[in-house]
């Protein structure tokens, strides 16, 4: 029984961690007021370019660089988007997951040859870990990524809530004319959430490439991007409630394979994996509203133009 648990556990730390590191880069670009549903093609393009760097360095950790220097470059395009020309939020991420799909597609057959890139060197394992007493089996079974993503958090929670650059990112969330009133920049700061959403969000589509798998494959996302845009707002813009929701997503997950994995459930598993999915549209429909939302989000902010 403890060997069942702790493989779902495992399983369920495994399976959330790429929508929970999403979901926190999501948290900085919305916390400036840009709503984020581009996240899914920042991390299918941080995932193409992690496994290019780690094919063409042989190094996995350079891999990752590039992995977050790649969604970096594509969160810069939904930035310019919303924030140069005043596009619609919503239709410039979704916009932005359908080039990046194809294009992240376009790329690996064109240097692969294929839809499946081949084996690269990968981040799998924290192998330095295996011989410490009671917890070394457990952590050598996981990615140093995971690790990363812990650190990601906790640095992102002290930047958000006891900085003065965290408060001038709420601020612009929240009223963008009075920030710029008091002389801060507002553009400048919406461009720094967006860029570091990009390569928080470029971090889980490498840990997708190099901490899950050891290639890239297309649509290897899966919708985690999306998820991620739930546990944002299920976690009401906070690291730590991120964290717990994308923890309840990935059970979800977690239960949803092995129910597929089980030959005695007959269940179609197009129907199946839907689970997280209507978990998270339940509970968030559910949520009582609060005052965490950014009060600006989704808000078109020009230069001396200010409209909804």
């Amino acid at each position: 029984m403890n060997g069942v648990i702790l493989m779902m556990l495992l399983s369920v730390i495994r399976l959330a961690t790429p929508t929970f590191v999403a979901g926190i880069g999501n948290m900085f670009c919305e916390r400036v007021g840009i709503l984020n549903l581009g996240s899914e093609g920042m991390m299918v393009s941080g995932a193409l370019c992690a496994v290019l760097g780690s094919y063409f360095t042989g190094n996995p950790w350079l891999g990752v660089l590039c992995g977050m220097l790649g969604g970096a470059v594509v969160a810069l395009i939904h930035g310019v988007a919303c924030i140069e020309f005043g596009a619609i939020h919503a239709i410039s991420g979704l916009g932005l997951n359908m080039f990046a799909l194809g294009l992240t597609t376009f790329l690996c057959a064109a240097i692969f040859k294929s839809n499946i890139s081949p084996g690269v060197p990968a981040l799998n394992n924290m192998t330095w870990a295996q011989n410490i007493p009671v917890i070394g089996p457990v952590l050598y079974q996981l990615s140093p990524l995971v690790l990363v993503a812990v650190a990601v958090a906790i640095a992102s929670y002290v930047v958000i809530f006891k900085t003065p650059l965290g408060m001038r990112m709420i601020a612009v969330g929240d009223d963008p004319k009075a920030v710029e009133t008091a002389g801060i920049d507002v553009w400048k700061t919406k461009y720094l959430g967006v860029i570091i959403c990009g390569l928080i969000c470029g971090l889980a589509g490498s840990y997708m490439a190099l901490g899950q798998l050891d290639r890239f494959v297309k649509g290897m996302t899966s919708g985690k991007g999306m998820l991620a845009v739930i546990a944002v707002k299920m976690g009401r813009w906070n690291p730590i409630g991120i964290m717990g929701t994308a923890l309840l997503l990935g059970l979800f997950d977690a239960i949803q394979l092995q129910v597929q994995f089980n030959s005695a459930i007959s269940i179609p598993p197009e129907l199946i994996q839907i689970l997280p999915f209507v978990a998270g549209i339940v509970v968030l429909s559910l949520q009582q509203s609060g005052n965490d939302r950014p009060a600006a989000l989704d808000a078109t902010y020009l230069r001396n133009k200010y409209k909804f």
